[in-house]
């Protein structure tokens, strides 16, 4: 009998297996008809398994926000979905136009993929990943997404319009004590690949360009996330903003161009990783252009919410690419290490340009990072108010290995070998 039930078990396997394999996908074909699109988008998603989108789709339409939700959207992803765009007989895009997050994903426990759609002008932004147990964006253009209110007042900025590009959290407001978002949404494996997102950001708003806040939960529900060759443009905010992370996070070969246009910006960290997470952060070039005191390439900081966070910063390109004339503050760098984060590295990173230091040791309003690691990064063509490299008062502990540098040691136990 248990030869029988083996037996069977395996020719079931072997039937789902060619089922899935040979089932047919369910292709939408776009109308540029928001009353047509919108509803046959919706319903092949809602049927879960393959869709494949071509043609031109318009989702400029008023959002819906469904009974029980608070975040209102064009289409609900609700089950595992793999959403890719086939190239129309013009060889172009799927093209997505307007509409107000085109895809929320609301998913908890499925797997969700989008891949190879364009985005032309959504509102406040194109992919809002609300719950999801597995994630791919891959392969997707997203341009001049157009800021609001509505998202502003959701993430605690009234008065302010934002955009983001692709965000993923439960709660867009940025995390901290009061609003420690909702990390039990998340879980598995998170890519955002090879993607291209032109912002367009204005000087009166808020643009972000990658967003995750408060994903994942220790021990039993972390994260492994891998961002990697995206192109991130004209944000006036974050072009990657990553807080609050259980897991691993592979932050690699993206290239960051913010522009020259620089918002009510109040944290202007071309990237910024903050809290908790493990992170690798390399081979990504960053040209951080803003005319903004206290700008910075890289940001890398805790604060209460954690009270250490591991990092290792290696091989980047960092530029510093604001016009002559700035008086920048002293937390303005290429690199900034701060906060409470504890024993991060920064090794064999190249920084150009002008800033108050290359490669900063910061005091974050009194919280002070320790343990820092600074080896062998490069500092030629780099013009620095203060110096190449700066430790704030009250840090301790900083080791810095390098060629001949300019230092502003102002904290204790700091350890400088030059060779």
């Amino acid at each position: 009998m248990e030869g029988v039930i083996h037996k069977s078990i395996v020719i079931l396997a072997l039937v789902i297996g060619v089922g899935s394999a040979t089932a047919r996908p369910n292709i939408v074909t776009g109308t540029n008809n928001s009353a047509v699109d919108i509803r046959a988008v919706q319903a092949a998603v809602d049927e879960g398994g393959d869709v494949i989108l071509t043609g031109h789709f318009s989702f400029d339409a008023v959002p819906s926000t469904p009974a029980g939700a608070a975040y209102a959207r064009i289409v609900t992803v609700s089950k595992s979905v793999f959403i890719s765009g086939s190239p129309d007989a013009n060889g172009d895009m799927p093209t997505i136009s307007g509409g107000n997050w085109p895809f929320f994903i609301d998913a908890a426990g499925a797997r969700v993929s989008i891949r190879g759609l364009r985005f032309v002008g959504p509102k406040a932004g194109a992919i809002w990943v609300y719950a999801v147990a597995g994630l791919s964006i891959a392969n997707c253009r997203i341009e001049g997404v157009i800021s609001t209110a509505e998202f502003g007042v959701q993430a605690g900025v009234s008065g302010t319009n934002l955009a983001g590009g692709i965000a993923v959290f439960g709660d867009p407001h940025p995390p901290s004590v009061n609003f420690p978002g909702h990390p039990e949404n998340f879980s598995g494996g998170m890519e955002i690949v090879n993607n291209y997102i032109d912002m367009a950001g204005q000087p009166a708003a808020l643009h972000l360009g990658i967003t995750f806040f408060s994903v994942g939960t220790s021990p039993d529900r972390e994260v492994d996330i891998h961002i990697a060759r995206n192109t991130v443009l004209n944000v006036t905010e974050p072009a990657i903003d990553l807080g609050f992370i259980s897991g691993r996070i592979l932050l690699e070969r993206n290239r960051i161009t913010t522009g020259s246009v620089s918002g009510p910006a109040m944290n202007p960290d071309a990237v910024r990783i903050l809290g908790s997470g493990r992170y690798l952060i390399t081979h990504n070039s960053i040209d951080c252009g803003w005319p903004e005191p206290t700008a910075t390439g890289l940001n890398v900081y805790g604060n209460i919410r954690s009270s250490s966070n591991s990092a290792v910063v290696i091989d980047n390109d960092v530029t510093m690419s604001a016009p002559e004339g700035i008086a920048f503050a002293t937390n303005s760098a290429g690199i900034e290490i701060g906060g409470v984060a504890a024993g991060a590295a920064a090794i064999n990173n190249r920084v150009r340009g002008r800033a108050a230091a290359a490669l900063s040791v910061y005091d974050r309003s009194g919280n002070i990072p320790a343990d820092t690691t600074l080896i062998g990064n490069d500092f030629v063509g780099f013009q620095g108010s203060i110096g190449d490299v700066f430790v704030d008062a009250g840090v301790s502990g900083t080791v810095i290995v390098g060629p001949q540098m300019r230092i502003e040691d102002r904290g204790s136990s700091t350890t400088v070998v030059t060779k």
